[in-house]
């Protein structure tokens, strides 16, 4: 993480722990995962040395977090198992929130749509009852 990220997080009042292990991180409120990004590193060899360090699954997860921790991920997931981000085991996780990220994700981008468009006064005009969506 550059440096001038972590300066505006702590200037902003927040702690910022670095580390390269999940322990220590009980007292998480949200576990961000990516996937490591090989293409912002200068070479493969360099990428490969951090693949698997962080890989995300129910186990670790229940070792190291706390049982609120929210799990999130910026999308879309590659759940194979050399990808080594989250595994399918999380899936009934209910901490999981990937799959709410994509339901919000579609109002989200509708909502910015309508703001960049001006339209965002009257979009309740056209307001339809929702059949896809189940509460569980």
């Amino acid at each position: 993480m550059p440096a001038s990220i972590i300066d505006a997080i702590e200037n902003a009042g927040h702690q910022c722990k670095i580390t390269d292990q999940f322990e220590g991180i009980v007292d998480a409120d949200i576990c961000y995962q990516t996937r490591i990004q090989e293409e912002r590193f200068p070479s493969q060899e360099e990428a490969n040395l951090y693949r698997g360090k962080f890989r995300l699954n129910q186990h670790i997860y229940t070792k190291h977090f706390q049982s609120k921790t929210v799990i999130m991920h910026p999308l879309p997931r590659d759940s194979r198992a050399e990808a080594n981000e989250l595994d399918n085991d999380l899936n009934l996780n209910p901490n999981l929130a990937i799959f709410r990220q994509t339901d919000n994700g579609v109002l989200v981008r509708m909502a910015l749509f309508a703001m960049t468009l001006g339209v965002e006064n009257i979009v309740t005009q056209f307001d339809r009852e929702v059949l896809w969506h189940v509460n569980s």
